[in-house]
């Protein structure tokens, strides 16, 4: 048993050394310039019930948080059939953490006391499209208090933005709606457009705070809607992830 604690508390102080060489190594240095990505992709493995999710917890995520990153976690579940779920519960629990418990640490900006939530939500509804809008709001539910809504849309008409609404939103919402995301997001130009605007979304969040951690738990449950949209967010150069 001491043994197994011992090897326990130096995997422990493996993974929290890692993490403080990584965020440091993402923190800007005025004096260099350098073209490549601050997105990192750390992939745990090991037998099932060793562990390993309490290690992130406490070797990346309580480092991230007092470090002034958002860190957001979500798990796939064994015969779930609901793509995108696991991410769908990160950015719910992102969202979560910039409304609730970013205001309740007294989390307000110096421009005129607003909270970050909305600065952040004020620099979507300036920013994205309303179609961008309502398809992250369909697809990511949890996210709707930071998202808002939009009353008028900078390419489209409203009767359009409402059809399209339609498309993103038919077969329900919640947690019928991961199973369906795909159909409903329809062809690949419709899917590219969403991991942009996730993208776009995480980059906002990043202006306020050192970078965004994602934690999905038990990823080979996963979807390849999943592993495409991460993808894509780990290729992004311009995200300090």
């Amino acid at each position: 048993r001491e043994l197994a604690k011992k090897k326990e508390d130096d995997d422990e102080d493996t993974a929290k050394n890692h993490v403080s060489e990584m965020m440091t190594s993402n923190e800007p240095d005025p004096n260099k310039q350098s073209n490549n990505s601050n997105s990192n992709l750390i992939l745990v493995s090991g037998t099932s019930g060793t562990g390993k999710s309490a290690l992130i917890q406490k070797g990346l995520g309580d480092p991230a948080a007092n470090r002034g990153y958002i860190f957001a976690s979500g798990k796939f579940e064994d015969k779930l059939l609901r793509p995108l779920s696991a991410f769908s519960d990160a950015m719910t629990c992102l969202a979560k953490c910039i409304t609730v418990e970013h205001n309740k640490k007294g989390g307000f900006s110096s421009s005129g006391g607003s909270s970050i939530a909305a600065l952040i939500r004020d620099k979507i509804q300036n920013e994205f499209d309303e179609t961008d809008v309502e398809q992250l709001r369909c697809v990511f539910p949890g996210c709707a208090e930071i998202l808002g809504t939009r009353r008028t849309s900078l390419f489209r008409s409203s009767s359009q933005a409402q059809a399209d609404k339609a498309a993103f939103c038919r077969g329900g919402s919640g947690s019928r709606l991961g199973r369906l995301s795909l159909n409903l997001l329809g062809g690949k130009e419709s899917i590219s457009r969403m991991h942009y605007a996730v993208r776009r979304l995480l980059k906002i969040v990043c202006s306020h705070f050192k970078g965004v951690v994602l934690f999905i738990d038990d990823l080979q449950w996963s979807d390849t809607a999943t592993l495409d949209l991460l993808k894509s967010i780990v290729l992004d150069g311009e995200i300090p992830s």
